[in-house]
């Protein structure tokens, strides 16, 4: 017996939570994804799995990365909590303040030696 890769009620809840923070209705989301309002609620259930391209278009949507949505089912080098810190972190931030807190990051990795 195997085990599941992907844990899809994680993944649909972090969908609702997304959701329902941008004020949407699963109707509203559900057609702004070109998706049934009855499929669309299955997946935030996790009762249905999404194609690829489905959850990309989720991902698009709602502003955030397909490993923000699938955080659960990665192996992460970094542990669970600091990436779910990092991901509230990135998750509202334009491209442009995305790139600007990167490369903050690289300077303060490069000198964090010297920072104490």
């Amino acid at each position: 017996m195997h085990d599941k890769i992907v844990d899809y009620k994680a993944l649909g809840a972090r969908i609702q939570q997304q959701r329902q923070q941008r004020g949407l209705s699963q109707q509203g989301a559900a057609e702004k994804l070109d998706l049934s309002t009855s499929f669309f609620s299955r997946v935030e259930r996790g009762e249905k799995v999404a194609s690829l391209e489905t959850l990309i278009k989720i991902a698009n949507l709602f502003g955030f990365s397909l490993d923000f949505l699938l955080q659960d089912s990665l192996n992460k080098g970094v542990s669970d909590t600091l990436q779910v810190e990092l991901a509230q972190i990135f998750n509202d931030k334009t491209t442009d303040q995305t790139k600007r807190l990167v490369d903050w990051l690289k300077v303060l990795s490069e000198n964090i030696d010297r920072l104490g």
